[in-house]
């Protein structure tokens, strides 16, 4: 609650809408929704049980490839939902909207319906990127109610990034490594900065914007794409820097502190060397 504690009280910083999705979400987290016998931490909406079976089965493999990569087991259980119709997902994720197939939201993790549908095979991807969210979440809610604010405070590109990057392309699925390297090249790239802000909570955004604007989904997915190819890139070049910045980051310190100890540099030159790494190849 204390994010959207924080967002009714920035006032203009934030849209009527935006804010009254964020009260919905609160009002409608999953963990009123029956859970499955065997497994308490999976909800769902009535007519969605096998869709939460299917969920249970790839939790296991999915938190442990997080764990694996951001250094550290999750701080807490995960609370997820399954949602067999649109209103109620909308209702519950926190944007009102049914573009994304998966939002983290106060910690839960909500997953559209579209993932048991015409989108069935996104689900594992999809469930590791937002458990991704939910483990950096967790860490930083041990902060008491300044952990929202310092979630806030990393950088989009990081977090979707990284995302990205432990769940295998997860959200980023419609534009490959490839492209998103040609639109680097030819300087459609997005902005590297060392700090979210509460004036822009999910959008990562671009220094200069792609040429390509159609479909309505491609700068969102291309920025997934090129924020992943950068995380994978520090994680990939020194996995040793790459560690202490995770401890860092979960530890609760400031993201351009922890690069900055980690690697002895700040994103901004790494993303030059990372452009200058395939450049090369």
């Amino acid at each position: 609650m204390p994010l959207a504690l924080i967002v009714i009280g920035t006032g203009a910083a934030f849209s009527l809408p935006a804010t009254r999705h964020l009260i919905s979400g609160w009002w409608n987290v999953p963990d009123g929704l029956p859970a499955l016998s065997d497994n308490n931490l999976v909800h769902y909406e009535p007519g969605a049980e096998e869709f939460a079976r299917d969920v249970a089965k790839l939790l296991p493999a999915a938190v442990a490839r997080v764990e694996a990569v951001q250094g550290r087991r999750f701080a807490q259980p995960v609370t997820l939902g399954a949602y067999a119709t649109p209103e109620a997902y909308m209702a519950a994720n926190g944007i009102g909207s049914m573009g994304p197939v998966g939002t983290t939201l106060f910690g839960r993790i909500n997953l559209s319906p579209k993932l048991f549908s015409l989108q069935r095979r996104r689900l594992p991807g999809i469930l590791t990127h937002e458990l991704s969210h939910a483990h950096i979440q967790g860490w930083l809610a041990r902060q008491a109610w300044t952990g929202s604010l310092t979630y806030v405070a990393l950088p989009n590109w990081f977090k979707e990034g990284l995302a990205v990057m432990v769940s295998d392309g997860g959200g980023a699925e419609l534009v490959s490594e490839e492209e998103a390297r040609q639109a680097i090249s030819r300087g459609e790239q997005i902005e590297i900065n060392d700090a979210g802000s509460l004036f822009n909570l999910t959008e990562i955004r671009f220094a200069r914007a792609p040429a390509q604007q159609d479909p309505a989904w491609y700068p969102t997915v291309l920025a997934y794409r090129e924020a992943g190819l950068f995380v994978s890139y520090l994680h990939e070049s020194d996995r040793a820097a790459f560690d202490r910045m995770m401890k860092d980051v979960l530890d609760g310190r400031t993201f351009a502190e922890a690069m900055r100890d980690a690697y002895h540099s700040d994103a901004k030159e790494l993303w030059e060397k990372f452009k200058t790494s395939f450049a090369r190849t």
